[in-house]
């Protein structure tokens, strides 16, 4: 007799999050017996799943009555996905306030782990400001650009050189391609609590990125103020920082983040890896 097809990982995906929407303020927990009746599914399964969602800690287990309950994966999963939704509400404002100060594109990103991308979630710019490639939207890898070196630069060392070892291809001419180099300005990014870019990903564009961390210190978002290097050169810059630590400053702030790690005013100029485009 032929053996019984196994099923496709879309089937369990779909098993696993129907027995997932079953704990809720109602039903808060439930044992193998009872999940299995009320998803339709063999017990068999549902114990199955059950072990996954223990392993990955999106289920815990009562260790007297044996009963499931949701877990800390879970609740950490939420929030998540709460403070990212709350995320581009709070920032919105103060992104058109930044863009009127300082008459350039200002822009959010945030991480996307998968991917060892940065995405722009959100973005305000003058009528007359440089259209720049960065959409709603649109990605950028993480070792080009100061909005990506903003967020690359808090990683763990261990991710940091994984993204080394898939490579660093160029953008531009003024794209950082070297290991050691792109070490150094994300270290030098850490000391002084911001990241900058000149032409790196756009040829005659600069920018300056703050990191805006949560409140166990990861870095979420980067802030970014970008325009011409025309008027975003090395003598106004510092002009730009203090708008973006600010900017960062009142986001955190809004969320009921903690702000941490950003100094208010740490430098006495800017420096880039090379010379500006």
């Amino acid at each position: 007799m032929a053996d019984t097809p196994a099923p496709s990982p879309v089937k369990i995906l779909d098993k696993t999050l129907r027995i997932l929407k079953l704990f809720g303020p109602e039903s808060p927990e439930w044992g193998v017996t009872e999940l299995a009746a009320h998803a339709g599914m063999p017990k068999s399964t549902v114990y199955r799943v059950l072990r996954v969602l223990l392993l990955h800690e999106f289920l815990a287990q009562d260790a007297v009555t044996r009963r499931f309950r949701l877990g800390i994966g879970a609740l950490e999963l939420g929030r998540r996905a709460y403070e990212g939704m709350e995320l581009r509400q709070v920032a919105l404002p103060v992104l058109n306030r930044l863009a009127a100060l300082s008459g350039e594109t200002v822009t959010l990103q945030v991480l996307n782990q998968q991917a060892d991308q940065v995405v722009c979630v959100e973005r305000a710019q003058r009528q007359s400001g440089l259209r720049l490639i960065m959409e709603i939207g649109s990605t950028a890898p993480l070792h080009a650009g100061s909005s990506s070196k903003a967020l690359l630069a808090y990683l763990p060392p261990e991710r940091i050189e994984a993204v080394i070892r898939r490579g660093l291809p160029a953008l531009t001419s003024h794209t950082i391609t070297d290991p050691q180099q792109l070490r150094a300005d994300l270290a030098e990014t850490r000391r002084r609590g911001y990241a900058v870019s000149f032409g790196e990903t756009d040829e005659g564009a600069a920018g300056i990125s703050v990191p805006v961390f949560d409140r166990h210190g990861d870095a979420v978002a980067s802030l970014t103020i970008a325009g011409p290097i025309t008027r975003m050169n090395q003598a106004s810059m510092l002009k730009y920082v203090d708008l973006a630590l600010d900017g960062a400053r009142q986001i955190a702030q809004d969320l009921h983040l903690q702000f941490f790690g950003i100094p208010h005013r740490v430098v006495t100029g800017v420096t880039a890896h090379g010379t500006p485009a």
